[in-house]
């Protein structure tokens, strides 16, 4: 038995046979045909699988493909490759190649994805020159080892034969891991050259958790592994709409795209914690209209019948969008992004909050503003709410912020006055109390939630809020960790954001410690000096 480790991203447990899927290209077979007949071909076959992804439901892949043949069709690229041999497999990939690196150089994981779709067309155009069609037999309990995944990928699978994922690279936004959140299938992604100890046909046995898989395990672990699975399963069957309306938890789901609006099939979450607005903006040419952005929301307002938290536009700096013609910057991360760009772009911040208060349920939005770190900030964008609101006849609707800079932590108390919620951004208010990059694999060790210097602060704002009786919930990926909600819950956090898959397993945590001592606990985790010793001591909470 060996074992690999990668980051874990959906969770669960699954054995399986491996299937290896191989989505290289091998640029040692000639063409068979040139470039523009590959594109025309592709985009055809495309156009037919965006058909039936819309006829069965499937929207988001839908979406993607329809983003591969603007891809396809870029004057950048088509004009590159006319200026070569367009029958000449190394140019042509060579083309998407360097599309790629230049999109990879951002350094943002909204980009990298969009540089992975680009190596993808690029791909499936090579192979189509080649006059190489794929086709996908997956016998039952499979679990898929590749590079990553595509919609053009999956739309040739059957998803019902999948016990799990396994993907060499691939980020938390990539499509693959969209979709196994949402059809709760154990995900494991970044498991980088280590891949290659996988072979076809092994058995495998994955947690979605952890990030661990064990290749070909022994008896044991597979009797251990099977009592872990069936322990999962009952935590998931015991998560029912009637214990959790009994609990004094409210749970919400984070939504950033079209894959996860039209993949959502929870049976009774339905509001959502964390709406991530900028998605709509990315992946098109041109500024969206307001009757546009309205649809959407609409759309995602009979998805959902509860609560939704709307984030205003959090683009700017890393996250380029070519028709917004924003400057680069040296210091993206402390640059103008999220509130500021709005605020100085407010024409555009006007149309966002116009297509919010006309749409049919505004009374269920709340309108939340990223990046604040000013109170002057927030003024001024809650009044143009207000006066947008005013022209248009109709209530005003709850205005919050996200907290995740440290002026914000510093001022709660002055913001009190002001706002109706209270959203803490858990990924960048530890980047930016800890002054180390998020997206810098060097420094891991300073990204951690559950370092006191971040409880410590964590504290400070849930505790205001509380003592001022405005809500205040968490949409970071603390709140979809069992250990970390649990450290929340402990410091009086009771509103949490989530991906959907999470909810049981963090909803179990929770209820564990209810009947505890929880100021005394609280008091003892305070005191403590680094986050391993948060951790264990968590632990033994929930042992």
């Amino acid at each position: 038995m060996k074992t690999v480790r990668g980051n874990g991203v959906s969770i669960g447990i699954a054995i399986g046979s491996a299937f290896t899927y191989e989505n290289e290209v091998d640029l040692s077979i000639k063409a068979e045909m040139p470039f523009e007949e590959a594109v025309k071909i592709l985009t055809e076959k495309f156009s037919l699988q965006i058909k039936e992804f819309k006829e069965n439901n499937r929207k988001d892949e839908a979406d993607v493909l329809d983003a591969y043949i603007l891809i396809m069709k870029d004057p950048e690229v088509i004009n590159g490759i006319n200026e070569n041999n367009n029958t000449s497999i190394e140019e042509v990939f060579d083309i998407f190649k360097a599309n790629a690196e230049i999109l990879k150089s951002m350094d943002d994981e909204y980009f990298s994805q969009r540089a992975e779709d680009v190596l993808s067309v690029g791909k499936h155009l090579i192979n189509t020159m080649q006059n190489i069609t794929s086709s996908v037999e997956l016998e039952e309990n499979s679990i898929i080892v590749a590079d990553d995944l595509t919609p053009a990928d999956t739309s040739s699978m059957n998803m019902t034969n999948i016990n799990g994922i396994i993907l060499k690279e691939g980020g938390t936004t990539s499509h693959a891991v969209i979709v196994a959140k949402n059809l709760g299938i154990p995900c494991i992604i970044g498991v980088g050259d280590q891949i290659s100890i996988i072979k076809n046909k092994d058995t495998l046995s994955i947690d979605g958790e952890t990030g661990e898989i064990n290749v070909n395990p022994d008896k044991e672990t597979i009797k251990d592994i099977n009592q872990r699975s069936k322990i999962q399963e009952d935590i998931v069957n015991e998560f029912t709409k009637e214990v959790y309306e009994s609990s004094d938890v409210e749970f919400r789901v984070n939504v950033g795209s079209n894959d996860e609006i039209n993949s959502f099939n929870h049976k009774f979450l339905n509001s959502i914690g964390l709406f991530r607005s900028e998605f709509i903006y990315l992946d098109r040419s041109n500024i969206p209209t307001t009757e546009e952005q309205k649809i959407i929301l609409e759309n995602i307002q009979k998805k959902f019948s509860g609560t939704i938290v709307y984030r205003t536009l959090d683009i700017g700096g890393d996250k380029q969008v070519d028709y917004l013609d924003l400057p680069e910057e040296e210091n993206p991360f402390l640059g103008v992004r999220g509130i500021r760009l709005s605020l100085d772009k407010q024409e555009l911040f006007e149309t966002q909050i116009e297509s919010i208060l006309i749409s049919q349920s505004v009374d269920r939005v709340k309108i939340m503003f990223p990046m604040i770190s000013t109170i002057e900030d927030f003024l001024e964008s809650n009044q143009i709410v207000e006066t947008i609101a005013k022209r248009l006849k109709v209530n005003k609707p709850e205005v919050g912020i996200m907290i995740e800079t440290p002026s914000s932590t510093l001022l709660i108390e002055e913001f009190c006055k002001y706002v109706d919620f209270f959203s803490i951004g858990t990924n960048d208010l530890t980047q930016y109390i800890m002054a180390a990059d998020r997206g810098n694999p060097n420094l891991v060790k300073y990204q951690d939630p559950l370092h006191p210097s971040i409880l410590r602060t964590l504290d400070k704002v849930i505790s205001t809020a509380n003592k001022n009786n405005i809500e205040v919930s968490v949409c970071g990926e603390m709140s979809s960790d069992s250990l970390s909600a649990t450290a929340l819950y402990i410091l009086g956090l009771r509103v949490f954001s989530m991906s959907p898959s999470a909810a049981p397993f963090v909803f179990q945590q929770l209820n564990k410690i209810k009947e505890m001592d929880l100021n005394k606990i609280k008091q003892n985790i305070l005191g403590l000096e680094n986050s391993t010793e948060v951790r264990d001591e968590l632990k033994n909470l929930s042992s």
